[in-house]
């Protein structure tokens, strides 16, 4: 074997098929038991020598088996790797003896052992692969097919044992121990066995390859025990038997072809750099792909190299660190993977920097700065995947300890522009990380960490008191010592008489030691001190939350840290400086602006003492008023004892120090407390800024987005930003959201909007708090209940009901929660008006899901809501009206059936007479008419009769309304316990004489028209009760007669069936008569009075002026039209005319509301007259326009009015100033989109109605909302269509405004099919002579570049190139044809000039020679 060479043995065995082997064994044609025989005789060999193996009949048994591993069993694999293994290890133990001795000859006799072995055992580690995927198929041959011919029971008995033996065999388990043995084997001194370098390197090549080659298997990768096994083995061979470089290519190679190996290189680099002290390969891998270039279509390679080089950065930032430079030039690749992974890595160093002491502190700031400068750049990354990653890189730095003063400002200035990112992904990071800045803010350590505005802004503006104040008195002891050194000149006796009385003086005054004159030199002393402080304590930079604030007497205080970088700022600027804070908040600078990083707040910055024990310091609001005097007194005795002896001076001096610099410290501290504050404010008013935008995100499509808004609210309320409150009630609108589970992009199941909305608002209101007792957590809950009601709109009402019926349902909601609302509602006690409303508000929602809320407390209800308390309070009143509903349920009527589970009580309950009698209470208040509608729904939802006790109702406030009385007294007695604002505003109201008969009348005529339209739904009621009864006697006779003769069964069936059809017919018919016919006209109905009359009032506006009348007789107008067909065609134009006419918003947008219930009565009649509901579109009042738009859309969705080519008017709706009105456009057209061509459809009419006529809007506005329609247009046959309609139409339009706009429309197109390219060729002959229009011209060349950009194989290429041609023709034609036009143009102008001259010319000459024939004639 003196010939073996290890390298090219190893290159060999590469390719098995052309290996040779001297003295080769058959392994195929062997059975089980002679393969066993083999290996066991060349197991005792090695066995009694490991050198032994050097033998070639050993030697190549050994590669004989591993050349046909893939046909031997498992067992024979266990034995062969147990003897290479055995025989390798004691191969090491002789040669690490014979090292030790030193001999050189001896022990390097040990080499070729050695690498037989290590030869064997890399060629087992990749054969055993093969027997390892063979035993997974189940497939494996025991023995070879040759040979199985010779005897069928041998085969069968090795068959069945072949499965138990090969059972005990797994490849994977052996790893760790084959890997553990090569770490071992890798400790042997290389260099003094193998004295060449190209052996040693084939050596230890040999031994880490099978670990390179395990690596290979993602599975295997899993296990910790190989992957440190597989560490282990890299480290050492690079570390002591200079592999570096061989490692490097391997790693390299291992990252561009196997991506689940990015991370576990990165770990084995991490091991060798910090647990070998080896980072030299670490580097140069570094730079070799820092030196690399990805090209923006590769996406494996990148993604790779970029989870390896983040997740490095992640373990090892400092040898990151040092190659950065060069790394960041992938910050301008074009793989996006590598500007997100160079983006975290930064992240990662500015975590390492900040968290570490090593280096100067002036160098790691300015580090962190320009690495923050890095990551707010890639803010504006064209890939909205790195932005993203930005944001979430922020995000992680703000958990850190250290608060990075200056940069958070300035990060939430830019995430907070992140919000209007088009992103959604960016947009959704942004939102949390303003959450993680709001949870992980610095300004907690003084007040409790709460950041209500108005709070933060007292505070400040208590120190900018404080700071002023103190400046005054020192100004005031500067001026004082002045005036001591003048009298300084005089002699000493006198300077002496003078002090003693200037000192009675201030005694007298009781001057404090503030007062005292500081010189420059005891300041400079102080800042002396003061430096030396904060040098010798080794400040860090930033303080984390958890640090000691500084005590201040009388309040908890700020840590009060003095940076080295501070105190020149602060101390020896003096007035100078001072300014310079003051402008920080006052002139609201942008984040970070002239607050450098290490000048950051007290809440950023180490605590360092500002004062020793010896000296006390008081903050200056609260200090102890006795010290002053105090220390004044001391200093002036001395003062007196200085005349007697010259020494006492210096004791003077230093006194005046001490003062100086506590008077320092007190300056010092103020302006460190003011700096604290405008920071505070200057995030505070950051942050409430971005609330609107988040509001709107609220009702963004993407879940997540959602998501993360409602815990930002959630979060912010808790923190009590004052702009929280209207978020959190917006989005409780997203309790009508459909809840459905779904993933984010980064693999989190999402939960359901509404689950989490709920969750929200049970985390802020209804759980309950630790350490609090349960009748208080009962209190509160049912405190936040009714505050919940507090200024809600009716749509905010309507989502509350919601979700308390949701609550309810899930059994949510305490019953002692429920007992403390009824106890709030019933109390005797003088309770504010709000909070007992609020209370009945609740309970009736509840009642919802569950009607025994309200059925066991109907008592309380009459007594309470219908009795004093509702007659002096109507919403009270009228919101018991609503509970009292309640007591139906809430089952929804199903569409067909009979089923009524309604319940109904008799007329002589107590309910009615109450409701009755709040309903004729006499009453001037404008809240009496919400209580009286909700009177009369409670009655008709209730009542057996309704209709019976609402005419009693009817004549009794006609009586009121017409009867002969005196107007004057009657007005104070008409409610005295109305609140004041109710009585005022009816006075208002009615300022003319009959006032007092108008407020009645217009009572009347509210229950009027009121009881008609509910008299319309009882009716339908009626029916359904007859139909029921109807179905359940047919029902019983079908029963009856099925006992009869079953030969006739199915004729009488039929016949049944018939009769029950007509009978049903016969009832509808009758109710429809009744209402057609009766209601308004019969000679026996009450409602057939008032129709005349409430006409009368509505078409006579001058005579009645009064508003609330005009209002109450519009209402009942449009109610009555409702009701029959025959008043509403008598009567419609009408209401179309006082829609036309009124200058009142209010009763315009009344008819808008009340014209959408007639369309749905009554279709025909006002599809006649629909131009006139879309005026309404253009009306100035914004809820004018908001209700007519929201009625059309409800009337064109569902069919019950065609467009007429109105459409138009809805599209300018598109581009509305106001918000509202455009988003609710937007939704129109989006559902329209949805029904079978109805946009293209109407899409011509639209283009015309924009385009041209008394209609148009201008071009920008034209352009802006076509190309949102046509977003819509989507098949391809409609787009063809389009070309050819918009083609023909350049040829009847002469207006060059008109080209421009159907050129636009045109380029809107997709043109994704050839079809639609043929159609616009074909119609060249129509627009050919508008192309020397430049804009024209410009929107047909983008159409022909979006053609070209189709991938479709079908495209027209030549034609393409030859319409190219064509189009740049006839604009130059066209071009000629305009300039010869103006040519001949400016000619005929000219021609007409000359012909002007002329024959302006001929008459002057006339006049001259008539002149001149008069001159003559005088001579």
């Amino acid at each position: 074997m003196e010939d073996f060479k290890l390298q090219e043995e190893c290159q060999a065995i590469q390719d098995l098929a052309s290996y040779e082997i001297p003295h080769e064994h058959d392994i195929r044609s062997m059975d089980a038991g002679e393969v066993t025989a083999l290996l066991e005789g060349a197991i005792e060999s090695v066995a009694e020598a490991p050198e032994n193996i050097a033998s070639p009949a050993v030697f190549d048994v050994y590669r004989s088996l591993l050349k046909n591993a893939d046909s031997l069993q498992g067992s024979v694999m266990n034995k062969l790797l147990d003897s290479v293994t055995s025989g390798f290890q004691a191969a090491y133990d002789a040669a690490v003896r014979d090292m030790d001795q030193g001999d050189p000859e001896v022990y390097a006799s040990h080499r070729l052992t050695l690498e037989l072995y290590a030869f064997l055992l890399q060629w087992f580690v990749s054969a055993a692969e093969k027997v390892k995927s063979r035993d997974d198929s189940d497939d494996a041959p025991v023995v070879a097919p040759p040979k199985s011919r010779r005897g069928r029971g041998g085969k069968a008995v090795s068959s069945r044992a072949a499965p138990k033996r090969d059972s005990q065999w797994t490849w994977s388990d052996q790893i760790p121990a084959t890997l553990a043995l090569i770490s071992k084997i890798l400790r042997l001194k290389t260099h003094r066995m193998w004295t060449t370098t190209p052996d040693r390197d084939a050596f230890i090549n040999c031994l880490t390859r099978p670990a390179y080659h395990v690596s290979e298997s993602e599975v295997y990768m899993k296990s910790n025990d190989i992957k440190l096994g597989v560490y282990k083995i890299i480290c050492l061979a690079v570390k002591h038997h200079g592999h570096g470089f061989g490692a490097q290519i391997s790693i390299m190679q291992s990252l561009q072809y196997y991506e689940h190996l990015s991370e576990p290189m990165a770990e084995a680099l991490t091991v060798l750099a910090k647990e070998f002290d080896h980072s030299q390969l670490a580097e140069e891998i570094l730079r070799e792909i820092a030196a690399k270039t990805f090209d923006a279509k590769d996406t494996k390679g990148p993604r790779a190299f970029s989870r390896f080089l983040v997740r490095f950065a992640e373990l090892s930032p400092r040898v990151v660190l040092k190659q950065i430079s060069l790394l960041l030039a992938h910050l301008d690749s074009e793989s996006y993977p590598m500007r997100m992974a160079i983006v975290e890595i930064i992240g990662y160093l500015i975590r390492e920097i900040a968290t570490s002491e090593e280096g100067d502190q002036e160098s790691r700031e300015k580090q962190i700065n320009n690495f923050f400068d890095l990551l707010t750049e890639r803010l504006l990354d064209l890939s909205s995947y790195v932005r993203a990653k930005v944001i979430t890189t922020l995000s992680k730095l703000c958990e850190l300890q250290v608060k990075f003063p200056k940069q958070r400002l300035h990060m939430t200035e830019m995430t907070i522009a992140s919000l209007e990112d088009k992103g959604s992904s960016v947009r959704r990071q942004a939102i949390a990380l303003l959450t993680k800045l709001i949870l992980t803010h610095p300004y907690g350590l003084m007040h409790g960490g709460l950041l209500k505005l108005e709070d933060w802004e007292e505070r400040y503006q208590t120190v900018v008191k404080e700071l002023e104040a103190l400046r005054s008195k020192e100004m005031e002891r500067n001026e004082g010592e002045a005036e001591e050194e003048d009298s300084g000149s005089e002699d000493e006796e006198e300077e002496e008489e003078d002090e003693v009385e200037n000192e009675q003086e201030q005694e007298q005054a009781g001057t404090s030691d503030t007062d005292q004159p500081i010189t420059s030199s005891p300041m400079k002393a102080a800042r002396k001190r003061m430096r030396g402080h904060s040098r010798s304590d080794d400040m860090p930079l930033y303080a984390s939350d958890d640090e000691e604030a500084m005590d201040v007497d009388g309040g908890a205080g700020p840590s009060d840290p003095v940076d080295q970088d501070m105190e020149p700022a602060e101390g020896s600027q003096g007035e100078e400086g001072a300014e310079t804070d003051e402008g920080f908040y006052e002139d609201d600078e942008a984040p970070g602006q002239g607050t450098p990083m290490r000048n950051g707040n007290a809440a950023h910055l180490a605590p360092t003492p500002l004062r020793t024990p010896k000296t006390p310091f008081k903050t200056p609001g609260r200090a102890n008023p006795k010290t002053p005097r105090t220390v004044q007194k001391t200093v002036k005795k001395k003062k007196k004892k200085a005349r007697k002896s010259q020494l006492d001076i210096s004791a003077l001096t230093n006194e005046q120090v001490a003062l100086a610099a506590l008077e320092s410290n007190q300056m010092l501290h103020l302006k460190l407390r003011k700096r604290y504050y405008a920071e505070a404010l200057n995030f505070i008013r950051q942050i409430e800024g971005s609330m609107e935008i988040i509001g709107k995100l609220l009702g963004s499509t993407n879940k997540a987005e959602v998501l993360e808004s409602i815990e930002f609210f959630r979060v912010a309320h808790e923190y009590q930003f004052e702009g929280a409150e209207p978020g959190i009630k917006k989005m409780l609108h997203l309790v009508w959201s459909k809840d459905n589970t779904s993933t984010s992009e980064d693999g989190k199941e999402l939960k359901g909007i509404r689950s989490r909305l709920l969750e929200c608002y049970r985390n802020l209101y209804f759980d309950p708090i630790p350490d609090m007792e349960p009748k208080q957590q009962v209190n509160r809950i049912a405190k936040n209940m009714i505050e919940l009601t507090y200024g809600s709109t009716l749509a905010e009402l309507t989502s509350l009901e919601e979700m308390m019926r949701i609550m309810m349902d899930d059994h949510q909601i305490h019953g002692d929660v429920i007992t403390k609302l009824w106890q709030v509602y019933s109390s005797d006690k003088q309770l504010p008006k709000q909070q007992r409303r609020g209370a009945i508000i609740i309970l009736g929602m509840l009642a919802l899901a569950r009607r025994q809320v309200v059925t066991d407390r109907v008592d309380n209800l009459l007594r309470i809501g219908l009795g004093a308390y509702g007659k002096s309070d109507l919403l009270l009143a009228r919101y018991t009206c609503v509970a009292l509903q309640r007591l139906n349920g809430s089952a929804k009527k199903i569409k067909g059936s009979l089923l009524d589970k309604t319940l109904r009580i008799e007329m002589e309950n107590p309910i009615f007479h109450k409701l009755e009698e709040i309903v004729l209470m006499p009453s001037r208040s404008k809240e009496w008419f919400g209580m009286a509608e909700q009177a009369i729904n409670t009655i008709y939802a209730l009542g057996e009769h309704p209709d019976q006790l609402c005419s009693d109702i009817i004549k009794t406030l006609t009586k009121r309304a017409f009867q002969k009385k005196d107007v004057r007294p009657r007005s104070p007695s008409a409610m005295d316990e109305d609140a004041p604002p109710g009585s005022e505003e009816s006075g208002e109201a009615s300022s003319v004489t009959d006032s007092g008969d108008a407020f009645e009348l217009s009572q009347l005529l509210f229950v009027v028209g009121h009881v008609a339209i509910k008299q319309i739904v009882y009716l339908e009621l009626v029916e359904r009760e007859w139909k029921r009864q109807k179905d359940e006697k047919e029902k019983a006779a079908k029963n009856a007669k099925s006992a009869g003769a079953s030969t006739s069964k199915e004729k009488d069936g039929e016949e049944l069936e018939q009769v029950a059809g007509n009978a049903e017919d016969e009832i509808g018919e009758r109710i429809a008569h009744v209402r057609e016919h009766e209601l308004l006209d019969g000679p026996d109905s009450l409602l057939t009075l008032y129709g005349p009359m409430i006409v009368h009032i509505c078409g006579s506006p001058h005579k009645y002026k009064n508003k609330i009348l005009r209002n109450s007789a519009t209402l009942a107008f449009s109610k009555f039209l409702c009701v029959s067909s025959q008043f509403c065609d008598l009567h419609h134009r009408l209401l179309f005319k006082i829609l036309e006419t009124s200058k009142d918003a209010n009763i315009r947008s009344n008819i808008v509301i009340a014209l959408g219930d007639v369309a749905v009565c009554f279709s025909n009649i006002i599809d006649e007259n629909s131009n006139e509901l879309y005026k309404g579109l253009s009306d100035e009042n914004l809820v004018v326009k908001k209700n007519t738009l929201m009625v059309l859309t409800h009337l064109i969705l569902n069919g019950m009015i065609k467009v007429k080519g109105q459409l138009g008017e809805m599209a300018k709706c598109l581009e509305d100033k106001e918000q509202r009105i455009s988003d609710l456009a937007k939704l129109f057209f989006t559902e329209l989109s949805t029904k079978d061509n109805a946009i293209y459809n109407n899409l011509p009419d639209v283009i015309s109605h924009l385009s041209v006529g008394e209609h148009a809007v201008d071009e920008e506005t034209f352009q802006s909302t076509m190309k949102y329609i046509f977003s819509f247009i989507e098949k391809e046959k409609q787009a063809e269509n389009i070309v050819e309609k918009l083609c023909q139409r350049f040829r009847l339009s002469e207006d060059p405004r008109q080209w421009r706009d159907i050129a636009y429309c045109l380029s809107l197109l997709p043109y994704k099919s050839e079809r639609s390219m043929k159609k616009l060729i074909e119609g060249l002959q129509y627009y050919q002579d508008k192309l020397h229009e430049e804009t024209v011209f410009a929107r047909f060349s983008d159409i022909l570049a979006k053609a070209r950009l189709n991938k479709s194989s079908t495209k027209p290429d030549n034609e393409l190139k030859e319409f190219e041609g064509i189009l740049e023709e006839h604009r130059r034609q066209g071009e000629e044809d305009n300039a010869l036009a103006r040519r001949a143009e400016g000619k005929k102008a000219a021609a007409r000039k000359r012909a002007t001259r002329k024959a302006t010319r001929g008459p002057k000459k006339a006049q001259q020679r008539q002149d001149e024939g008069d001159y003559d004639d005088d001579e």
